[in-house]
Order: C-alpha cells, then structure tokens, then sequence
C-alpha cells in the first residue's frame, strides 16, 4: 500500500491519446478537413500535428485564411466526422487497457483526480456517456477546450484549482509531446506520458517523469515523493 503521507495530492488525465487511444480517429477527421482546405495534393501532415493543440490553432495552420467563425465552423465539423467514425468502429471505443483499476486504486486511496482534455464540450458529453465516465469523474470539475485556455498547460492549472491542489503536489498523465512540455513548464510534481515504446524517449526528453504502454503498467509507488 501506498503511504498516505508522501503520496502525490492529485492525479490529472488527459483523455484523447492517453485514456482512449483514438488517434486514428482523430486523424482520419483531420485528414478530411485538410484535404478540403487544401486540396488533395498536398500531403497529409503527421499525426503529431493534430495531436495535443487545440482545434483553432490546428486550423489556423491548415489555413491562416479562415475567419474566427469558419474555424468554428470546421472545428464543429471536424469532430462531428470525429464521433461518427468512433461510433462507425464500436469495438475500438473502450478505455485504455488497466485505467478502471486505476480509477478504483486511487478511489481506495482517496486520491482525488480530474480530466484536462483539449476536447470540445460536444466530445466530452459523448465520452461521458459512452465510456459511462459519471462513475469516477465528476462532470462539473472536468476541464475542456471552452476557448478560454492559451495552451494545455493552462487546462492542467485549471483542473489541479478545481481540485483543490498545488499543481506543484499533481501527478499529470499525458500522451502529447506539447502537452507534456507544458506540464514541465507549469510545474507538475511528476509527469506520465503514454504511448508506443518508440515515442518513449521522446515523451521524456519532453519531461516526462516516466512512460507507460498502456495503465497496466502503472505502478502507485510512483505516486510517493
């Protein structure tokens, strides 16, 4: 058992990337979107590059020409093609591989955590009621992409103030390499990333305290100081 006298004050997650591997997804949407923007031609970015940023900056580098309401129009756009490719793949849309028993661990050890997630109030009402989320994250605390927030790291300040903690006592659990800088930069206590063995080392260069797989791998030694 982890002693309760070292152990980290709050435990923030992200979601897209980190407790629902949906990057395929993500980037089957965005690849649509640009090929509109763009034309066919031209090559599909790297899924990096829709990965971590919130939508208005992804568009505003697809195309410096759209207005504030177009971006609006094509990021609602976006993740309506989004969820419908989720629906489309029923037996891809789960949580990632041990994150209900860490849910339930750190519910034992009345740690207290959160999600930060980039995504927009529509996803997370669809996430909500898909993956049944009610029965470990409380709806009202969780932070997403309202467009009030500059960057990631400012959604993890948010979420460690609505849970009444130092962000400098939270643990953060990322999949993005910007995300994860920010984290660092901000001063999370210690950083999770999340993903391929290949982007691990990566994902520490970024500040990554350590890297997992999958949440099977998660130990809750590493919550103590």
């Amino acid at each position: 058992m982890v002693s309760s006298k070292t152990i980290t004050s709050a435990v923030i997650f992200d979601f897209n990337g980190t407790l629902f591997l949906d990057s395929c997804f993500h980037m089957e949407a965005w690849s649509r979107i640009f090929k509109e923007l763009r034309g066919e031609a031209e090559p599909i970015p790297d899924a990096a590059s829709f990965c971590g940023p919130n939508n208005d900056d992804i568009l505003k580098v697809i195309s410096s020409m759209l207005t504030v309401e177009e971006r609006k129009m094509y990021s609602i756009r976006k993740e309506t093609i989004y969820r419908e490719l989720c629906k489309q793949n029923p037996d891809k849309v789960h949580l990632t591989k041990g994150a209900v028993e860490l849910f339930e661990a750190l519910k034992e050890l009345q740690i207290p955590f959160a999600l930060a997630s980039a995504s927009i109030i529509d996803n997370i009402e669809f996430y909500f009621k898909e993956f049944g989320l009610a029965q470990w994250f409380d709806r009202q605390i969780c932070v997403y992409d309202d467009g009030t927030y500059a960057n990631k790291g400012q959604m993890h300040m948010e979420a460690a103030k609505r849970l009444g903690a130092a962000f400098s006592d939270c643990t953060v659990i990322e999949d993005s390499i910007g995300s994860i800088r920010y984290a660092k930069e901000y001063g999370a206590k210690k950083i999770i990333g999340i993903g391929s063995d290949s982007i691990h080392p990566e994902l520490i260069r970024a500040g990554a305290t350590r890297c997992i797989r999958d949440f099977t791998e998660f130990n809750l030694e590493w919550l103590q100081d």
